[in-house]
């Protein structure tokens, strides 16, 4: 349903009233949505030698717990550890001491290279490294040492950063088609046997790790699109985490729409099967873990306002109007891993098929009885892969796309 501009501006003036809830604020619902960590008031070695645990990282050893044996710990599992131990040669631990003796810290020798690193990395704040650790303490000292690992949100910056168009820019300009070729012959049987329309490949490194009650992902092919979209949600009010998922989208390629452009980087057709071509193309999905739930209801407005084709917005040739972002589709691709408010989004089965290790996936998004099939063909071709099926919530334009119900 099209919405207009001045309902939008409405919604969005209300979000700026929002309070915006930053990642230390959070930290406690981020681990516990990902790890299943929580802490009670105060946190003891055994509590946190089990959260330690269950991020990867090795338990404390010694029976004195305070805030600074915790940093020890967090170093650790930030993987600085080797970092932290070059504090105690002569000129680094001069400096280290230094650090320690200006923001009036005092602690036992041993812990003075670990707590100086840590405030150079900006993994703990000024503290009575002495006394009882608090859960939130806890949380966030964790919380930041699992992001510098890699363990915790992938992302680019904020959408309020000042450079983050830059950043995107630099990702976008990097996408290139990867391959991963059992995955793919996989994923051309699913297309082979019409399980499928089209799938695509990702690779699990570049998932943003969102907390995905606050995350939309929104599927496209154009760099220009994308950097006026975040541009469009700067200007809007929006804020939160930005990731850019990169992915390969293939497809069956008919001859009745003529030979293909030249493969580049970017964009190829290929003869997979005899007399049957397949075309890759470099996608993204842009993942935004919005500050507040209600900035994730509205940014579905944002797009049917102004990124989103109807007939009332193109020409007599189909190209759109003014007022539409640049390479704005019929049917956008936008979706939720959880429930939304906004009941014009509809339930789809998103069918992943994992290799061994986890590394790679290919998903077909489809309707539920589609799955049967998806992961019959898979394993056809190798019956270790692992089938997976999630349901995900998607917007209207493209329900009606794979319902076929409507082209816009």
């Amino acid at each position: 349903m099209k919405k207009t501009i001045s309902v939008l501006f409405t919604i969005l003036c209300l979000l700026l009233l929002q309070t915006v809830v930053s990642a230390d604020e959070n930290a406690q619902s981020y681990l516990n949505a990902y790890y299943g960590i929580s802490f009670s008031e105060e946190v003891s070695m055994d509590d946190y030698n089990t959260a330690l645990i269950m991020l990867g990282a090795e338990p404390l050893s010694g029976d004195d717990f305070n805030l600074a044996a915790a940093v020890v710990g967090a170093v650790q599992l930030a993987e600085m550890d080797e970092l932290a131990l070059t504090y105690t040669n002569e000129k680094a631990g001069q400096k280290a001491f230094k650090t320690l003796e200006k923001e009036g810290i005092s602690v036992n020798d041993a812990y003075v290279p670990y707590i100086a690193c840590a405030l150079d990395l900006g993994l703990i704040d000024d503290n009575d490294f002495n006394g009882p650790v608090s859960a939130q303490t806890a949380a966030v000292l964790l919380y930041r040492a699992a992001e510098l690992s890699g363990k915790g949100r992938r992302s680019l910056g904020r959408l309020s950063d000042d450079f983050i168009l830059n950043h995107v820019r630099d990702i976008l300009d990097s996408t290139i088609i990867f391959d991963e070729p059992e995955m793919n012959l996989a994923g051309i049987n699913i297309l082979v046997n019409e399980a499928a329309t089209g799938y695509s490949l990702k690779y699990n490194g570049y998932d943003a790790n969102f907390i995905e009650e606050n995350t939309i992902r929104y599927g496209h092919d154009d760099p220009t699109h994308l950097l006026q979209l975040i541009a469009l949600l700067q200007r809007e009010g929006f804020d939160g985490y930005v990731q850019i998922e990169p992915k390969v989208s293939v497809y069956e390629y008919m001859p009745e729409w003529g030979e293909p452009r030249p493969s580049t980087v970017t964009y190829s057709v290929r003869e997979m099967t005899e007399g049957r071509f397949f075309a890759f193309s470099a996608e993204y999905e842009l993942a935004i873990e919005f500050d507040t739930a209600a900035q994730k209801e509205a940014f579905h407005d944002l797009i049917e306002t102004y990124a989103k084709k109807y007939d009332d917005r193109v020409d007599a040739d189909g190209n759109p109007m003014k007022g539409l972002l640049a390479q704005s589709w019929w049917q956008p691709f936008y979706y939720s891993m959880t429930e939304m408010e906004n009941q014009e989004f509809e339930a789809l089965t998103d069918n992943v098929i994992f290799n061994a290790d986890h590394t790679f996936s290919i998903r077909s998004t489809g309707l539920p009885e589609q799955s049967a099939a998806i992961a019959e063909a898979a394993a056809d071709v190798n019956p270790d892969l692992q089938a997976e099926e999630r349901t995900i919530y998607v917007n209207p334009a493209f329900y009606r796309y794979i319902t076929g119900s409507d082209y816009q």
